[in-house]
């Protein structure tokens, strides 16, 4: 399966990782550009694009980016990507240790139908239920 990754912090790390060690192919994209990636690709087999060329193709698309961030994805990153592809978000709202307040969650908007209109594809939530889960996945990286 061809697994786009956008987000290489904890959570996106470890899952390249695991995805790779189970025989996905996995691309992985961050806003900084791929060269700031290298150490990413290096430890987790994954290989380092931009975020147009993590959704290209893909089979299954990762979202693990903080909810602050998500308007700052290109708004046609998913242009002519197929409806079939399942886009994944990982992310928490966390107000006050990091996103700090995004009007339409504070209103009552579930975070994730947020970033679905955000990136204008439904997203299935998944891979960081609380931040304990989060935690453990990234110690898991070092666990090998």
């Amino acid at each position: 399966m061809k697994i786009g990754i956008i987000g290489a912090g904890n959570i996106g790390s470890v899952l390249a990782l695991r995805f790779g060690e189970n025989g996905h192919e996995v691309r992985i994209a961050n806003s900084r550009g791929p060269a700031s990636l290298a150490d990413v690709a290096r430890e987790t087999g994954a290989t380092a694009v931009e975020a147009r060329e993590a959704v290209k193709d893909a089979d299954v698309v990762v979202v693990t980016i903080p909810e602050a961030k998500v308007p700052n994805l290109p708004k046609d990153l998913f242009a002519g990507v197929p409806a079939s592809v399942v886009v994944i978000d990982t992310g928490n709202y966390y107000p006050q240790q990091r996103d700090g307040r995004i009007e339409g969650i504070e209103k009552g908007t579930p975070e994730s139908r947020w970033v679905e209109q955000q990136i204008g594809r439904p997203v299935v939530k998944a891979f960081n239920n609380n931040y304990l889960y989060a935690v453990t996945l990234s110690r898991a990286r070092y666990m090998i």
